[in-house]
């Protein structure tokens, strides 16, 4: 295909071509002519010169003024009398008749010559003027000049030679400057060409350069225009595009879009993690590939068919067991169909914590009941008249008195474990020694240590300090030397270490009683477990000591690790960042 540089530069060309040729073949002619007629006019005048002034009577003089004015004007001349018969013997170079009747011109002028009309023509390769001799106004005689042509086409080809190359020369700067001028039309063209083509494939970026004020420029201001507003537009749609693929990504909950016919156009990496399939395996696919989890794709179906949201709890039981909802709602902005939304929220925490508040509150109302149960009943039995047996009364009193403290210990544990639950009392760190922590808790404790006829030690690897809330830290080691008293037996021994490292420290409680089963030590640290009831509800225990215990180790960012075999002991490992050293 010709470009429009090259049509604009033959189109040019033609029509200089065309208007050259043209001139150049119409100034030949013209010059041709306008020779040819000076040439008329001066053999017209010469003849009417000689007829003037040339001594007719004397037939001798007459050829010599022949031969003078022959040298004179050259051009060939012949005279004829009045009978029409040549003077002299000049007719060879001509090749005329003798007879000057058979001469057209000099026939015309012998028999009309009066009129002094001067008869001229081109014949052959001549140019021949007849002038009419009057004398006493009548024609005697005529004369007939001769011009040969050669030398007129000679000098023709010379003026044609001279045109032709002046109309080469004419042409070669026509056709350069019509390039030009044809480059200069179709360079801004080109250049909003290849500015399209680059908008075309998103290089916004480039612009035509619009100098001059003509309607090209005024196309290449509208090209720079429409670039700037579809470069805006696409960095809007950008950022939109970056936004929304920010937000897809960071949902807690999975999303995959289906499009109208029927493929997954979309998954996010939370669709990913909850499922164990892969995006590069959903993207492209059909939503009917889709296996599990089992009812997804009848969901997908159902929602696509009715036009309808719909929402569903779907339980997983694979690779643990989860609960999901699944919330589906059709896509209208599909043009060929209905597209597909699916959310799936993970609610298995948020079941998991509506199941520990059914079971809190199951526990503390049973824990509750037990006391309250037993503190009626003794009343009852008091005011029904046991109270005149001085030693029942007592009895019922004191089982009364310890049922209270039980309560109250009870009521105490669940306020502590909701305010540090909550942080409503933030911790008070201060700098203490390790040493004079443990002695002072050992302090606490040594009366129940005593009773029980068991040992306390406590060792310390070097003397370090740390820093911590000194009252919440005391309550975390008396709830575990708690415990290690309450299932300890008589006779048991108990031990308390610290270790001091770099950037860590370390606290071990161990004992030597009955141990928890492998099965409970999971469960340990949740409100109300036991792992033995009935023993437990017998040393007065809440059920919410390790419960807190854990709480405040948390609080001090610390980790807690427990060892039991049953028989053999409990170790509880506390873990701490050594603040300071």
């Amino acid at each position: 295909m010709r470009s429009l540089r090259s049509k604009i530069t033959w189109s040019f060309l033609l029509l200089i071509g065309c208007s050259v040729l043209g001139t150049g073949i119409f100034v030949a002619l013209l010059l041709r002519s306008s020779y040819l007629d000076s040439l008329t006019y001066r053999l017209e005048k010469e003849g009417i010169v000689l007829a003037e002034t040339v001594q007719w009577t004397d037939y001798s003089k007459l050829r010599k003024q022949e031969e003078l004015f022959q040298k004179t004007l050259d051009v060939h001349i012949n005279f004829f009398d009045q009978s029409g018969n040549l003077i002299g013997e000049r007719d060879l170079k001509t090749g005329l008749d003798k007879n000057g009747h058979n001469i057209p011109e000099v026939n015309s002028v012998l028999h009309h010559g009066k009129e002094r009309e001067v008869q001229t023509s081109i014949r052959g390769e001549y140019l021949y003027a007849a002038v009419p001799v009057i004398r006493d106004n009548q024609v005697v005689g005529a004369i007939l000049l001769s011009l040969d042509m050669e030398e007129i086409n000679q000098s023709l080809r010379q003026v044609w030679i001279s045109l032709i190359l002046g109309l080469i020369i004419a042409y070669a700067l026509a056709a350069f400057f019509s390039s030009r001028i044809a480059s200069g039309i179709t360079r801004p063209v080109e250049e909003i060409t290849q500015v399209a083509s680059d908008i075309a494939r998103k290089k916004f970026h480039r612009r035509v350069r619009a100098d001059t004020q003509d309607e090209i420029a005024f196309l290449g201001r509208a090209i720079n225009r429409m670039a700037y507003s579809l470069q805006n537009q696409m960095e809007t749609i950008r950022k939109s595009e970056r936004r929304l693929n920010s937000i897809i990504e960071s949902m807690e909950s999975g999303l995959i879009m289906i499009d109208a016919t029927g493929k997954v156009s979309l998954a996010n990496r939370s669709f990913e993690r909850m499922f164990g399939i892969p995006q590069s395996d959903l993207v492209g696919r059909s939503f009917r590939q889709l296996t599990y989890p089992y009812d997804i794709s009848s969901l997908i179906t159902e929602c696509a068919e009715s036009n309808t949201r719909i929402r569903k709890e779907i339980p997983l039981y694979y690779p643990e067991e989860r609960i999901l909802e699944a919330n589906l709602a059709p896509m209208w902005v599909e043009k060929n169909g209905v597209g597909v939304v699916v959310v799936f929220h993970d609610l298995t925490a948020i079941r998991r914590l509506e199941q520990l508040r059914k079971d809190f509150v199951a526990n503390v109302s049973h824990e509750l009941k037990t006391p309250i149960t037993s503190i009626r009943g003794f009343a009852e039995t008091l005011l029904d008249g046991a109270m005149d047996d001085p030693e029942t009364a007592r009895e019922f009193l004191r089982i009364i008195h310890e049922e209270s403290l039980r309560l109250q210990r009870l009521i105490g544990d669940l306020l502590d474990l909701t305010q540090i639950e909550s942080k409503q009392t933030p911790l008070k760190i201060s700098k203490v020694s390790v040493e004079s922590l443990l002695q002072s808790v050992r302090r606490m404790v040594q009366d129940q240590i005593e009773s029980k006829n068991q040992s306390l030690s406590v060792k310390i690897d070097h003397p370090f300090e740390v820093e911590v809330d000194e009252d919440r830290f005391r309550q975390i080691l008396l709830n575990l030397l708690s415990n290690s008293i309450n299932y300890t037996p008589q006779g048991g021994k108990i031990r308390l270490r610290a270790t001091g490292g770099t950037d860590r420290w370390q606290l071990e409680i161990s004992d030597t009683g009955i141990g928890i089963p492998e099965q409970d030590l999971p469960r340990i640290f949740e409100r109300f477990y036991r792992v033995d009831k009935a023993r437990a509800r017998d040393s007065g225990g809440t059920g919410l000591g390790l419960a807190i215990v854990k709480h405040l180790v948390e609080e001090h960012q610390g980790q807690i690790e427990v060892k039991s075999k049953v028989g053999e002991g409990t170790t509880f490992i506390l873990t701490f960042p050594l603040l300071s050293k």
